[in-house]
Parts: structure tokens; C-alpha cells; sequence
């Protein structure tokens, strides 16, 4: 076999990968929404101590947005600038493009979708989509703290590998202060959170396209 027909295997292994992960991130989040999301809001609202609830609006805080901007913000100003280091610069672009295509996707596919939050499952017993939906109330799906956690867990473990295992624990907790403090179903945060990873790896697919080097052994 050459090494092209190789190559060509190769390529179309991890097309597949990529495709069954994909389709078995769209079955959890329909199974979710059918068997899970309605009786963990419930067991979330009435179930679990005022505590945990505390600490999840707490940690829920470290999944909004603004916070990464503002650092990365910082940190370009810092590597561009003041050091004058040019992978680090790219690593941070990289980091901010994520994120911003992590918002686009994520506020179209709430706009479509128009999931009513559980709160409106609470109060007015209204539970599925109201498509093309808008103000809070009809944003809960995908969740948007989780998208924004999960993309930068996903971009960081791309470019420092080691740090895998922690960021993504740190996003798991993050995405599940959402669901228990009920400003999300479960099924938002399994999509929220798969939103963040793909927006993350087409990014990165994008720069490894452009032969835009992010970590010192890309170019070898």
C-alpha cells in the first residue's frame, strides 16, 4: 500500500470518528430532552440543599463570557506588545477566534430554537421549542456558559495537551452549575458544551489550513 492510499485511509478514519461522535453528541441531546431534562429540573429545584445551589451560582459566574474576553484582551496586549512573542500571539488569536465563533453558532442555534428555559416549565408548565425565540425565557438552548467554557477547554488542551484533564473537569463543573441552578436543562448543556469543542477544532482546522503554526512542533 503507498503512502498516499495510506494517507487517504487515514483521513477518511478520522472523518468517521468525527461523524459518530457527532451523531452520538445529537442522540444524547435528544434522549436528554425526551427521558432526563424534566425530572433533573425537578430534582434540582426541589430536591437538592440551598448549599449546593450556592455554590453553583457561584461557580456558574466563571462560565459568562466577558471574563475570557477581558483576558484574552489582556493577555494579547501583553504578548504582542510587551513581549513580542509571536507564538504566543497566535495562540491567543486563536483562542479569541474560538471563542467568538463559539458565540455566533451558539446565539443562531438559540435564536432557531427558541427552547423555553425551565423556569417557564416552573411557572407556566410550557416545555419544548418556540423556534425563533427571543428574550431570556426562550434562550436555553445550547447553553452559552457551557459552549464558552467547553471551547476554551478544548482550544487550551489542543495547545498545551497536558492541561487535558483540567480544563475539561473545570468545564464539566462549570456546564453542571447551570443545570443545578436550574437556568438550564441538561440537554442545554450537552449542547452547549458540543458547540464549544466543534467551534474550537474547526477553528484550529482553519488555522492548520492556513499553515498557521500554534504549537513549536506544527511546523515539523
Amino acid at each position: 500500500m503507498s503512502g498516499a492510499e495510506i494517507m487517504g485511509d487515514s483521513v477518511l478514519n478520522k472523518k468517521a470518528v468525527i461523524l459518530f461522535a457527532i451523531l452520538f453528541w445529537l442522540m444524547i441531546i435528544i434522549i436528554s430532552y425526551f427521558h432526563w431534562d424534566i425530572a433533573i429540573a425537578y430534582y434540582c429545584k426541589k430536591e437538592l440543599s440551598g448549599t449546593v445551589r450556592d455554590i453553583a451560582q457561584i461557580i456558574t459566574v466563571w462560565g459568562d463570557a466577558k471574563w475570557y474576553y477581558g483576558l484574552l484582551i489582556i493577555a494579547f496586549i501583553i504578548v504582542y506588545f510587551i513581549m513580542k512573542n509571536k507564538l504566543f500571539t497566535r495562540r491567543v488569536i486563536y483562542i479569541l477566534f474560538s471563542l467568538i465563533t463559539t458565540g455566533i453558532v451558539n446565539t443562531a442555534i438559540k435564536w432557531l430554537a427558541g427552547r423555553h428555559r425551565p423556569k417557564n416549565l416552573f411557572n407556566h408548565d410550557l416545555y419544548g421549542f418556540s423556534f425563533f425565540g427571543v428574550g431570556y425565557e426562550l434562550t436555553s438552548f445550547p447553553s452559552g456558559h457551557t459552549s464558552v467554557v467547553f471551547c476554551i477547554a478544548t482550544a487550551i488542551s489542543m495547545l498545551f495537551p497536558r492541561l487535558c484533564i483540567p480544563v475539561f473537569i473545570t468545564a464539566l463543573i462549570i456546564g453542571m452549575s447551570r443545570v443545578i441552578i436550574t437556568s438550564h436543562f441538561l440537554g442545554d448543556v450537552i449542547g452547549g458544551a458540543g458547540v464549544g469543542i466543534i467551534a474550537a477544532v474547526v477553528v484550529k482546522y482553519y488555522f492548520n489550513q492556513k499553515k498557521i503554526v500554534l504549537r513549536e512542533n506544527d511546523g515539523k
